[in-house]
């Protein structure tokens, strides 16, 4: 018996399996094909906590606006109310109040894209580079970040649902949630 035909059946079966797997890695065919974010230098100063709540909320407010217009069968809901915390390094941080998706959007907008054809815009409006595309993440998320000159960073993460969150080095003596309207904003 010719051992050499009696392997080749194998040896086809393992390289089909290896180019398949190789081919899933590289690109989905309906995935981004940006490269993943990264964040600029930070080259300005954060401003006051009053006026950060203003540009960062209005900020918020037209991406859901954007994300409804274009994948108008989700909506968004406020999730964890606006908070302040210090950062390891001493930062004051402000968090406007996150979003909540009625619906995972990963599917739904094409694999981000058409998260980023709302976005990408809004963005450029408020100061923001445009998004560059997922990050990987583990767990199964998929997630997207821009980042402005002042630090301050969007993020859309999405494994059902998805959340829209802002974070913002703000100047504050005190970096107490209390300094918040309300409480929460």
């Amino acid at each position: 018996m010719n051992r050499r035909l009696d392997r080749s059946p194998w040896a086809l079966a393992a390289a089909m399996l290896m180019a398949t797997v190789a081919a899933g890695c590289t690109t989905t065919p309906d995935g981004p094909t940006r490269e993943p974010s990264s964040a600029p230098p930070v080259t300005a100063s954060p401003a006051p906590l009053a006026e950060s709540a203003d540009k960062y909320d209005s900020l918020r407010a037209d991406l859901v606006a954007a994300l409804e217009k274009q994948m108008p069968d989700i909506t968004w809901s406020a999730d964890d109310p606006a908070r302040m915390s210090h950062a390891q390094d001493g930062r004051c941080v402000f968090s406007p109040q996150s979003m909540k998706s009625s619906a995972d959007i990963v599917e739904r907008s094409r694999n981000f894209e058409e998260v980023f054809t709302a976005a990408d815009p809004v963005l450029k409006k408020h100061g923001f580079p445009t998004f560059d595309g997922t990050d990987p993440v583990p767990g199964g998320w998929v997630v997207t970040r821009s980042t402005d000159g002042v630090g301050a960073t969007v993020t859309i993460e999405s494994k059902s649902p998805a959340y829209l969150r802002i974070t913002a080095p703000v100047a504050s003596e005190r970096c107490d949630t209390n300094e918040l309207a309300g409480g929460d904003k």
